[in-house]
């Protein structure tokens, strides 16, 4: 229940952000709901209605390729997001200012995402294409893929809106970017996981070969047993913590699984400062 309540509060600020300041203002920051702005401000075709339609081919292409509990609670999400847009009325919080107008609509926006991305969470859209092109481009990383066809909405607004309004567009996205990861995890933190499992070997290959995480594998004995088992260790993104916790209760619900928060990482594949 706790997780259905976050996805229908992150969709209410997804909607009222979207209904309140970017689409009065002609602002598209990627997303189906950038995508409806557009052709709203072309056909007048409502923003739940593009959500919806858009939506309904890449639910029946991701039903059987993703887990069924991702695939109902994102279709939940894409729902209560369609639903929000109908609903939700259209109005400036302060008609004269624009720019209070996009700080408050990029907090909203931020907000409502980083509650979505709590529980790994989504609301369909251009995060589920990238998903599922994923499988078709393995080499290609998930965020590389979402940057694109996000990136190919913003630029479709300079067209229905002039460069002025995409300058904008930018602004808000690192903004709502921002916000989103200090709502889902907090600022400057990467997860730190250590696994203790039996099937060690197979949980690592997947962490290596689909997660394209490295992974050390330290040598453990039991104080009590006094038996030795390889204890893995991972260091992953923010994001990538929940993915993290499913793949390795689908080896092993068994397993022993420690996570830390991991402020500053050196070495090949990092930036020092993680933030």
């Amino acid at each position: 229940m706790k997780n259905y309540l976050k996805i229908a509060a992150g969709t209410f600020c997804m909607a009222a952000a979207t209904n309140t300041v970017f689409q009065p203002l002609g602002i598209v920051t990627g997303g189906f709901s950038g995508l409806g702005i557009i052709l709203w401000n072309a056909f007048r075709i409502p923003l739940w209605a593009v959500n919806t339609i858009l939506n309904v081919p890449l639910f029946i292409a991701a039903y059987r390729q993703k887990k069924r509990r991702f695939f109902w609670n994102t279709l939940l999400g894409a729902a209560l997001l369609s639903f929000f847009l109908g609903i939700l009325p259209r109005f400036s919080f302060f008609p004269q200012d624009f720019y209070v107008n996009l700080i408050l609509g990029s907090l909203l926006m931020g907000i409502g995402i980083g509650i979505i991305l709590q529980d790994g969470n989504s609301t369909g859209g251009t995060d589920l294409i990238a998903f599922l092109m994923k499988k078709r481009f393995p080499a290609v990383s998930i965020a590389v893929l979402l940057g694109i066809f996000d990136g190919i909405i913003v630029f479709a607004g300079i067209f229905a809106f002039g460069i002025e309004k995409a300058c904008y567009a930018l602004l808000c996205i690192y903004g709502i970017t921002k916000i989103a990861d200090m709502t889902a995890e907090g600022p400057g933190v990467s997860r730190l996981f250590f696994v203790i499992s039996e099937k060690g070997e197979e949980i690592a290959e997947r962490i290596l070969y689909e997660k394209n995480r490295g992974v050390t594998k330290v040598d453990a004995q039991g104080g009590y047993t006094g038996c030795r088992i390889p204890m893995l260790l991972c260091v992953v993104s923010k994001k990538e913590a929940a993915a993290m916790k499913d793949l390795v209760r689908e080896y092993d619900p068994n397993a022993f699984v420690v996570i830390t928060d991991a402020r500053e990482i050196l070495g090949e594949g990092f930036v020092k400062n993680i933030q």
